[in-house]
């Protein structure tokens, strides 16, 4: 009897995603709302500049995040279907 691995379970990535963006789109919401309350040159208002402008270059890459995400999920699937395991006894070349 053959035991057959599972496809990956895609629930943990879609999950992970989804919360990276509520994450990212609340907390530069929160920035931005703490600096347009502080006035400019103070400290508080430089730092949560400089952290909005952060979280909005995470943003940018956000989309570089899904697309090697997916592109892992697709190596794996096509690794279990046609890959050999460590297990499995094969000839030597």
């Amino acid at each position: 009897m053959e035991c057959k691995k599972s496809a990956v379970d895609l629930t943990d990535l879609a999950l992970g995603i989804v919360v990276l963006g509520i994450v990212v789109s609340v907390g530069a919401t929160i920035l931005v709302n703490v600096r347009d309350t502080n006035t400019s040159g103070s400290i508080s208002y430089n730092l949560s500049d400089k952290a909005a402008q952060g979280l909005s270059e995470y943003g940018n890459w956000f989309k570089i995040i899904v697309i090697v995400g997916v592109a892992a999920v697709i190596l794996a699937l096509i690794f279990m279907a046609f890959g050999r395991g460590a297990s499995t006894v094969g000839s030597t070349y």
